[in-house]
């Protein structure tokens, strides 16, 4: 595999949050400006631009740069739709996680005790579950336009091969995926098309022609695989799994939540001018 697979173990994309940030949300949760049916704006929006950049730069292109219409600006539509709403639902959770802290009269009572849980909580979301969020941001959308090339091309190039990087460090349950031949059309490609885990390096090559592969008895090839990458990014135009039983845990709202959740959350989805 050409070294282009490797890219997403070796970005260092700071996080857009820096200390004076999550101050700022866990004083104002503190204080009750921010609750679960108040959430921070300006941390949903810091949220959804930095997978966003994320999306363009795994796409090779952002939806200004495409021309209006097209199946790429439809499909970077898509993606921006999701990421969008899966910026809300994390907003959500971290809020919720957090006011939740504030059920123990210790933590509610001491301020200083309450931050002292909470910072690191944020600093989960906001810093290290981010940076996985936005490298699967830049596997899922290079994938999804992959994708449609694949589609373009299977009248002459019918057939598709499971690749992965070959070093040291491809996981095991990836592994047992390498060189997996099936038709491009075949269900396989549904559930197993990369990424298929947190930082993810695998790929696939599109071919003219080879020996199918069996897979008869190789159940076990979907079980180590987490449930919210069994997808197919550019068939399913997302990047996070929003419905179904393998949905993302964000959007593993409340049950009194669900008609919230609907509207994201009250947050606001920029207008995607559409066909």
């Amino acid at each position: 595999m050409c070294g282009f697979c490797d890219i997403t173990n070796k970005l260092d994309t700071p996080s857009p949050f820096d200390d004076k940030d999550l101050n700022a949300v866990v004083n104002e949760v503190w204080n009750g400006t921010i609750t679960k049916y108040s959430l921070p704006v300006e941390t949903y929006i810091k949220t959804a631009n930095h997978l966003l950049s994320g999306v363009s730069k795994g796409f090779g292109k952002d939806i200004i740069s495409v021309e209006w219409g097209s199946p790429d600006y439809e499909m970077l539509a898509d993606l921006a739709d999701n990421i969008y709403m899966f910026s809300g639902a994390k907003t959500y959770q971290q809020i919720r996680s957090l006011t939740d802290l504030l059920k123990d009269p210790e933590l509610k009572q001491n301020f200083f005790k309450f931050k002292e849980v909470a910072k690191p909580l944020l600093n989960e979301y906001n810093v290290n579950y981010l940076k996985a969020e936005y490298n699967t941001a830049i596997g899922s959308s290079r994938m999804a336009g992959e994708w449609m090339r694949i589609e373009n091309d299977k009248d002459v190039l019918p057939l598709l091969e499971y690749d992965t990087v070959g070093d040291g460090r491809v996981r095991p349950e990836h592994a047992i995926l390498d060189k997996i031949v099936r038709p491009v059309d075949d269900k396989f490609w549904d559930t197993l098309y990369p990424p298929n885990g947190w930082n993810c390096r695998c790929r696939v090559r599109q071919l003219a022609d080879g020996e199918l592969t069996d897979l008869k008895g190789k159940s076990n090839l979907y079980e180590n695989v987490p449930e919210t990458f069994r997808m197919n990014s550019g068939k399913d135009r997302i990047i996070f799994k929003e419905m179904g039983d393998n949905k993302h845990p964000y959007f593993d709202v409340a049950k009194g939540d669900k008609a919230y959740a609907k509207n994201n959350f009250n947050l606001p989805i920029p207008k995607i001018d559409r066909k």
